[in-house]
């Protein structure tokens, strides 16, 4: 009887065929000597990228192809549906691993009985590597119990704070967690999607180990348009109250009382939709996206968030951080759409100076 796969690798794609062969190679040729199984979502390309899978790496690859495209969303669904590894890892198809990213991770994921294992990610622009010496924490750490709500809570609150706990690309999720408690992406979201499902699972996590290793080639494309900026395009403000519900039930599941979960979940909610504002006007500014329609987009935007009760009701509970343009809640909290739009734009400038500088 074979050795149950211990990694299901979960990589959806969409007209990628110029990625494929480096993110399969990075794949293939882990230095781990343990069964893992590679899951690809065909998400309806037409590029004909599945020719090579099927003429390369037909015996190394589970294929699932979506007849249109329906978004990554759906398309991580598929994968969850037919992985049978321990654990979960998700990797985006521009992205590649490190050769020895399986050995690490799993290997501390199995010394303690980890939730969650998480390293470090490189990032690369034009074949140069940026924040090489980037590191989410000084040391290797685990986090257990109370632990892992604190270190949440600091998400909601800072925003220049790098993923932290957060995220689902690079890093080991266990699959029973996963599949005990239903947890899926909402296909409904193109933004967010990650976010939301990164809460849901953290609600059930008792411990989760951090590798100081640079183990994720996260590479950036100028030229291509931003998640963010389709997200937002395509998807109502509807979907920042289905990642705020995640928050409020996560913090729920971890044992806070109800008045401070929703209270949480309020602080969510703006910080959400200020990271979204900004993150928007910043694609505007770098010209991922024409300018006309993306004004006319980012005020329809605005114009959503200024009409909500629900975002009448959480920008009372809002704590603006000191690394914050804090006219941005005001302008919220005072319905001024021109206002909201400028300070967005400004803060998006601002944003896009310290990056640079920083690299």
């Amino acid at each position: 009887m074979s050795e149950p796969y211990t990694i299901s690798v979960i990589i959806p794609f969409y007209n990628a065929k110029i990625f494929l062969n480096k993110c399969i190679n990075s794949l293939i040729n882990q230095d781990f000597d343990k069964p893992y199984e590679i899951i690809m979502i065909d998400d309806g390309s037409t590029d004909n990228g599945v020719k090579i899978i099927k003429e390369n790496y037909s015996s190394s690859i589970k294929l699932i192809s979506h007849k249109k495209n329906i978004g990554p969303a759906s398309a991580r669904n598929s994968g969850l549906q037919v992985a049978s590894g321990e654990f979960i890892y998700f990797l985006d198809v521009d992205d590649d691993i490190a050769k020895d990213t399986f050995k690490s991770l799993y290997y501390e994921a199995k010394k303690d009985n980890s939730d969650l294992v998480m390293s470090d990610k490189i990032v690369i622009k034009k074949n140069k590597m940026l924040r090489e010496k980037f590191y989410l924490y000084d040391s290797n750490k685990v986090f257990i119990g109370q632990e892992i709500t604190d270190e949440i809570k600091k998400r909601l609150y800072d925003p220049l704070y790098s993923d932290g706990l957060l995220g689902i690309t690079g890093r080991l999720f266990k699959r029973s967690i996963i599949e005990k408690n239903n947890i899926n992406f909402k296909k409904e979201m193109r933004y967010l999607e990650d976010e939301t499902f990164s809460w849901d699972v953290l609600a059930y996590c008792n411990k989760v180990k951090y590798i100081r290793k640079q183990l994720y080639f996260y590479h950036i494309y100028p030229n291509v348009s931003s998640g963010i900026s389709e997200g937002i395009r395509n998807f109502p403000m509807s979907n920042f109250i289905v990642a705020k519900n995640s928050v409020e039930n996560c913090f729920r599941k971890r044992g806070l009382s109800a008045k401070e979960s929703t209270k949480l979940s309020d602080q969510a909610l703006i910080y959400f939709t200020i990271g979204a504002l900004v993150s928007f006007s910043r694609s505007i500014i770098l010209k991922k996206i024409n300018l006309q329609q993306g004004k006319k987009n980012l005020r329809k935007l605005i114009s959503d968030i200024l009409t909500k009760e629900e975002v009448k009701k959480a920008i009372k509970n809002y704590s603006c951080s000191e690394k914050e343009n804090k006219w941005i809640p005001r302008a919220i909290s005072w319905k001024m759409s021109r206002l909201l739009e400028f300070m967005c734009f400004r803060r998006a400038k601002q944003i896009i100076s310290l990056r640079q500088n920083s690299h």
